[in-house]
């Protein structure tokens, strides 16, 4: 065990950061159903939203959209 703790001290902060990126992935998978289950309840049983474009938009915003379709 003491030569392979000598051998991987080297690259430590490497299996740190893997551990970490591991973690954050299963995070994000075991929160993707909690995102579907607000969608779904949302969008299905409460009707979801009646009109996706406002009524009233500020001239920025506008110009923002605008930028994109010249």
């Amino acid at each position: 065990m003491g030569k392979l703790m000598r051998h991987l001290k080297p690259h430590i902060i490497s299996i740190i950061g893997i551990v970490l990126f591991l973690l954050v992935q299963a995070y994000c998978d075991l929160s993707l159903p909690d995102y579907m289950s607000d969608i779904v309840n949302v969008g299905i049983q409460q009707g979801g939203i009646k009109n996706a474009v406002p009524d009233i938009i500020r001239k920025t915003e506008m110009d923002k959209i605008n930028f994109f379709y010249e």
